[in-house]
């Protein structure tokens, strides 16, 4: 793919209590990487949707928990498995631009297998998508969550928590930079606490209209972009950079 929207990111964390919701989003997500139209969602008609449809594109590879000799499944995902699928990575896509891994429990993954996928998430090539599926990202490495956007998906109609994070998210959308700049500038006189809440708001509502899609009025692959912008944002803050630096980055990197 080329649309730049969705190249923002090599890794994604889903997190649900719902397995279902979870698994669909992955889905819909790896089915608009390989899209031959390369836009921010999937066509659902070209010949790469029809197989990821068909749950038979060989681009989009699913990690799942081995089963034993008597057909039951192992407790955990093992550090084999991701050393395998760290080997598989380096082998180009057979009929896709983007090659795919959906990790379908990642929660499931042992601190042994997480640390061999921080390795190859550090460092993937760059055709390479990984999507974890967790019911809530905390059950992974922070190390691990630092390397992907985190998608949270709720299963239900998602809003804003408050009408700031809206208002900020729709100036961003509507790509006038001097406006976001000039939002962003009024929130420099936040502190790093009530920048934070803001800053999480704003990553709920993308989070939400990720879920809602065409309805929210914000494309899927613009609310996928802005939020990696926000998560950034995010841990910056985590990471003690001043909010008016934090701001400063959102303003240029929103647009």
């Amino acid at each position: 793919m080329t649309d730049g929207s969705m190249n923002k990111s090599h890794a994604y964390i889903i997190s649900s209590q719902d397995a279902a919701v979870r698994e669909n989003t992955a889905l819909e997500l790896a089915q608009a990487m390989v899209c031959d139209r390369g836009g921010a969602e999937a066509c659902g008609v070209c010949a790469q949707c029809r197989r990821a449809l068909a749950g038979v594109h060989p681009d989009i590879i699913f990690i799942d928990r081995l089963t034993d000799d008597k057909g039951k499944r192992r407790r955990e995902i093992y550090v084999d498995q991701i050393r395998g699928m760290s080997a598989d990575v380096w082998v180009r896509p057979q009929q896709s631009d983007r090659k795919v891994y959906i990790i379908r429990e990642a929660n499931l993954l042992n601190q042994a297998a997480q640390n061999a996928a921080l390795k190859i998430l550090e460092e993937p090539p760059a055709y390479a998508v990984f999507i974890l599926c967790v019911n809530s990202a905390e059950e992974l490495l922070p190390t691990v969550r630092s390397r992907c956007v985190e998608i949270r998906e709720s299963g239900t109609v998602c809003r804003a928590e408050n009408k700031e994070a809206e208002e900020l998210v729709d100036t961003a959308v509507s790509g006038d930079a001097a406006a976001l700049c000039e939002y962003c500038w009024k929130c420099e006189t936040l502190d790093s606490e009530k920048s934070a809440e803001l800053i999480e708001s704003c990553r709920a509502y993308l989070s939400g209209a990720i879920c809602r899609g065409a309805s929210s009025g914000v494309s899927r692959g613009e609310a996928v972009r802005l939020l990696g912008v926000f998560d950034i944002a995010a841990e910056y803050l985590r990471m003690n950079v001043g909010a008016k630096h934090v701001w400063g980055y959102i303003s240029v990197s929103a647009i």
